[in-house]
């Protein structure tokens, strides 16, 4: 954005002037040559006892962002010029803390350094000078902080605001181009900070929580996650992932199995949420680490939240790890079944109930495994696991329709079987 350079007006009437260089100064000033100007103001301020003095360096901050204001100048001489200007500036005010001569010109020459360094880190950006327009924006920035936290109104009150948003973004985007990582972020802080919510932003938030939450700074990573969810709800899913990422690191078995019954409160329909946890059960059942655990209980839960997962999002992986558990169960029959050695009436009985239940329970797994025979046939293109998935849920059709005697149902999926054997 274009910020434009406010008119100074020095005048010897204006304010009494016992020293003749400083009459000088300023008589050199009004004819707007400046270079003199500058050889008189130097010489007066070589002086000791002249630069205790608060005069002298308002009239340098005047000259100096005079001469940076030259259209010619390269930028580097420019830039110097323009610190210097600010360097005096502030070193008057220490010096008068009432401000005779700044209030007299209503603050312009602060003012105009902040828009002489802005200016100049156009011109540099413009020159593809990134390092140059980088720093240059830096001072401005710099100056900006000085008249705003300072409370420096300038002419018609003149204020700034309490973040020159177009600025700081130009910070963010040179940091980028330069790779300069970690000064980038102190700018993208100050971007999501001011609570910005334009769509442009949303890679700003990004990096911070991905910074933040590879850190493991809970704080910082919790803050700009909530922002994110707030201004850009659009990407619910994108930052759900994030934050479940965040919140399960590091966890696992029944400490993540606890984080994961939190999770289910926050974000109940979310299916990552809910997939994942029924698959995490799933292996921490088949692991060593579950022995003596309640396994019923954990199989009864991996159940009800694979259902859950399906109600949300119908997938092949939910419609798989469903009809496998019924799979799984129909095996867990056959061993007990294989246990009752003995041929009494109460062994029959318990035999044959046993295989009622195992048949039961494989028929539960047609419907889950028919679906993601169906969702997997519709792929124009199959990868490894789909092909070792498609396989696999094909064994179980296959095992179910012949138990269930489905002679016809049995040879159209043993047939499919086949062909994907070819595969």
């Amino acid at each position: 954005m274009k910020k434009y350079l406010l008119l100074i007006l020095l005048s010897l009437t204006g304010y009494y002037v016992k020293s003749q260089e400083l009459k000088n100064v300023i008589l050199y000033s009004s004819l707007k040559q400046y270079d003199k100007a500058k050889l008189e103001i130097d010489s007066y301020m070589a002086k000791e006892k002249n630069a205790q003095l608060p005069d002298g360096w308002y009239y340098k901050a005047y000259v100096y962002n005079a001469l940076g204001r030259s259209e010619t100048k390269p930028i580097a001489e420019g830039e110097q010029d323009y610190q210097l200007a600010f360097d005096a500036i502030k070193k008057y005010a220490e010096l008068d803390p009432k401000g005779k001569l700044t209030k007299e010109e209503n603050n312009s020459t602060i003012y105009n350094t902040y828009y002489g360094f802005n200016d100049l880190g156009i011109k540099a950006y413009n020159a593809k000078d990134f390092a140059a327009s980088f720093d240059c924006f830096k001072k401005t920035l710099e100056v900006h902080h000085y008249i705003y936290n300072n409370k420096i109104y300038g002419p018609n009150d003149l204020k700034l605001a309490a973040h020159d948003t177009d600025l700081v973004w130009n910070m963010v985007v040179l940091a980028n181009e330069l790779k300069n990582k970690e000064e980038g972020f102190v700018y993208k802080k100050m971007i999501a900070d001011a609570d910005l919510s334009d769509e442009k932003y949303v890679a700003v938030y990004d990096d911070l929580i991905v910074k933040y939450k590879k850190e493991g700074n809970a704080e910082l990573f919790t803050k700009y996650l909530a922002a994110a969810k707030k201004y850009f709800p659009a990407d619910k899913e994108y930052w759900d992932t994030q934050d479940i990422d965040f919140a399960l690191k590091g966890l696992e078995n029944e400490d993540l199995f606890a984080k994961y019954e939190e999770l289910l409160t926050r974000l109940p329909d979310n299916y990552m949420v809910v997939f994942n946890y029924g698959f995490e059960l799933s292996k921490y059942i088949s692991s060593s680490d579950a022995k003596g655990k309640d396994i019923k209980g954990y199989k009864a839960k991996m159940e009800t939240l694979f259902k859950k997962a399906i109600s949300i999002k119908n997938t092949v992986e939910a419609n798989l790890l469903m009809s496998n558990i019924y799979y799984d169960s129909y095996f867990s029959y056959l061993d007990e079944i294989s246990k009752i050695k003995g041929t009494k009436p109460e062994d029959n009985k318990a035999r044959n109930e046993l295989k009622n239940l195992r048949n039961e329970t494989l028929a539960k797994a047609i419907p889950y495994a028919e679906e993601a025979v169906k969702q997997l046939s519709a792929m124009e293109k199959l990868k490894a696991t789909d092909k070792q998935n498609f396989k696999l849920v094909l064994e179980i059709l296959t095992t179910a329709y012949k138990a269930a005697d489905n002679t016809a149902k049995f040879e159209e999926y043993e047939k499919k079987r086949q062909e994907v054997e070819k595969l």
